[in-house]
């Protein structure tokens, strides 16, 4: 299911569809000896749900220290109640029921309405268990956007960190729109953003709207998948980080963690995000996740020794690099230009289909429809003619693989850009699967005009040497449209910049009094004084800003009803090492009464937020303090304002002044 204890996952770009090819069912080896011993079930034989055995989770995410992760790390669209309407027994069946509906509830101590409801149910501090036979007759329902999971949890995240050095375990997710397969994974390696995982997707014969047995048999060593007896997927090799960001074998966990605590069980159906998309047209207001019974049981050889860790690949493991061409340029192929029988291309260079001259290029689709050509009237540049964007930014993805960005370099990615219509693109340069799909560069959001334009963006490698990382154009949802893209370069400009060092008054925020202006940083546009600040919009709320007496005023005509991250002001590059207390303080007021967010977090990735709570501002100015302890280093995080929430159509004015930002002794 993919869950952040610090917030996630999910990166945009994570892409979680991205497994192993289609498993096949190969045939079950019979148990050896008396075979499993029953240790715990739940046959659903009542008329209301086992208080012994489950717990309900509800609302839209959850809390992580201070922090709030809505759509539970996923940008999932549902609300989780406990009511019958969502979660009952009947028949001797669990069912879980998905349900397109208005639905008022708290979402980290802010009101707020969601289109969907469903259920969330599992055993923590009831049951759980350090291996044996998990076995789950179930049923699951099919529609784009709906996610029905069946997956496990550490019960301790303790002795390794949170997630995922801790794990996860995917016994079976569905994905709606795709009716016959299902997806088992293992989530591992550091704590995010330094985690990883594999899997495989499996054909489910009959399709998953039929009822199947899912089971997952737990070993010391060893974890395999079994569908209706029948073994897809064994799994023999994983990590565990004591370190974040992990560097070494020495940073490791002993083996066989973090698959050697007990894990709890959990059952729900999810409605849009990151896994199947949104919900369309097609998918029913209704939908049902029935499973028949939970069955545990203890094998024979449960206690057997792990033995020796095996051979693995990590982020830190040295790999070959690519070299750069001549002229520095680490994109390989630039201008899409370079002819299949040019001596650089090498058997092994991916293309794109139905392009001439496009070898070392990608394409990833998500629910997306995209016609990639070359453009001869423009200079051979790519042409990406989208006819269906998808959900997600991600949902139509041109990247380049096989990039060396060494960690303590700075680079700069350029290439000309334009649209049909204008839009936004995001760009970014991070890792793959093995490093958690990591945003090197951050998730750079890049607006497109009519007209060729040279876009140019830089970034400080503060990750670990990746000798594979990857170059991404995502052009999805962004609507049907036009993309051009030529001339790529990626170059190593000089050595990246150590943290920004604090103001001379110790301030982690700078130019906190509004007095600055600073060559090359140009500020909040059109506002004099306003140095290494910023503000954003989504374009439909009609933001102004302004400064008067030291005071900066954020005007916003249109309220979002949605969300608070509609209108946003913001502070980038603010250092904050792990473990470390700081506390911040603010001056602020509202015409009328309104909550805004204050956030301190990341800046791209999953914009994980290490503080995430609100001020209640009135018209009558008043000093807020908050305290949190930063959870990662971060040489380069964000402190943000969010606006508020309200009726469609409401107008109000923020006013924000003496900002602080200091470590505690």
């Amino acid at each position: 299911m993919t869950e952040l204890s610090l917030p996630r996952l999910p990166s945009p770009s994570l892409a979680l569809t991205l497994l192993a090819p289609l498993a096949l069912l190969t045939a079950c080896t019979p148990e050896a000896g008396s075979g499993p011993t029953p240790l715990w079930q739940d046959e659903f034989t009542g008329t209301t749900l086992n208080p012994a055995h489950w717990g309900h989770q509800t609302g839209n995410g959850f809390m992580n220290g201070s922090e709030y992760v809505a759509g539970w790390g996923n940008n999932e669209l549902e609300y989780y109640t406990d009511r019958p309407a969502n979660v009952r027994v009947e028949d001797g069946q669990l069912v879980i029921t998905a349900r397109k509906e208005a639905f008022t509830g708290p979402a980290g101590g802010t009101p707020q309405t969601f289109g969907w409801t469903s259920g969330r149910i599992r055993t923590a501090g009831k049951f759980s268990r350090t291996y044996g036979r998990f076995e789950i007759r179930a049923k699951f329902p099919v529609g784009k956007g709906l996610w029905p999971a069946i997956w496990m949890l550490p019960e301790d995240p303790s002795p390794y960190a949170s997630w995922a050095a801790n794990g996860e375990i995917d016994i079976a997710e569905g994905w709606g729109s795709k009716p016959k397969q299902v997806a088992h994974t293992l989530h591992y390696g550091g704590v995010w953003p330094n985690n990883t995982y594999s899997g495989v997707t499996a054909e489910v014969p009959g399709g998953v709207n039929d009822w199947h047995t899912y089971t997952l048999e737990w070993r010391p060593g060893e974890i395999v998948w079994k569908i209706d007896g029948q073994v897809t997927q064994t799994k023999t090799a994983w990590w565990s980080a004591a370190k974040n960001p992990p560097g070494s074998d020495a940073d490791l966990n002993p083996w066989p963690a973090p698959f050697d605590r007990p894990f709890h069980l959990l059952l729900n159906l999810a409605v849009g995000g990151n896994f199947d998309g949104n919900p369309d047209a097609t998918t029913p207001d209704a939908a049902e996740m029935r499973v028949d019974y939970v069955r545990v049981y203890s094998l024979e050889d449960e206690a057997r020794d792990p033995g020796a860790r095996p051979d693995m690949t990590y982020p830190w493991t040295p790999r070959p690099a690519r070299p750069a061409l001549p002229d520095g340029n680490l994109v390989y192929n630039p201008s899409f230009d370079w002819a299949d029988t040019d001596p650089r291309v090498t058997p092994d260079a991916t293309h794109l289909d139905g392009v001439p001259q496009s070898a070392f290029w990608t394409l990833f689709t998500l629910d997306s429809a995209v016609t990639l050509s070359s453009d001869a009237v423009q200079g051979r540049a790519l042409k990406a003619d989208i006819t269906a964007p998808g959900n997600v930014n991600y949902a139509v993805q041109v990247r380049q693989d096989g990039l060396n960005i060494e960690q303590g370099r700075r680079y700069e990615v350029s290439f000309d850009a334009w649209a049909s219509t204008a839009r936004a693109m995001m760009v970014k340069v991070g890792g793959g699967q093995d490093r958690g799909y990591a945003a090197y560069s951050g998730e750079q959001s890049v607006p497109l005009g009519t007209a060729r334009t040279r876009h140019t963006l830089t970034f400080d490698m503060k990750g670990t040497t990746d000798a594979a990382a990857r170059l991404e154009f995502n052009l999805g949802g962004a609507g049907a449209n036009a993309v051009w893209l030529d001339d790529v370069q990626v170059r190593a400009v000089g050595d990246a910049a150590g943290p920004r060092p604090p103001a001379p008054d110790g301030n982690l925020l700078y130019n906190a009094a509004f007095t600055q202006d600073v060559p090359g940083d140009p500020g909040i546009p059109g506002v004099p004084g306003t140095a290494y600040w910023a503000t954003w919009e989504d374009g439909a709320s009609g933001l102004s800003a302004a400064l008067q007496d030291g005071e900066i005023q954020l005007k916003v005509a249109h309220v979002n009803p949605a969300n608070n991250w509609h209108v946003q002001l913001n502070q980038v590059n603010v250092p904050l090492t792990q473990d470390r207390t700081y506390t911040l303080t603010f001056q602020g007021r509202a015409d009328t009464p309104r909550s805004v967010a204050v956030v301190v977090g990341e800046n791209g990735g999953s914009y994980a937020r290490y503080l995430n709570a609100t001020a209640d501002l009135t018209p009558t100015a008043q000093t807020f303090t908050y305290t949190f302890t930063a959870p990662v280093t971060n040489p380069s995080a964000q402190f943000q304002i969010l606006g508020a929430v309200g009726a469609p159509g409401d107008a109000y004015t923020l006013g924000l002044r003496d900002f602080r930002l200091t470590p505690k002794p």
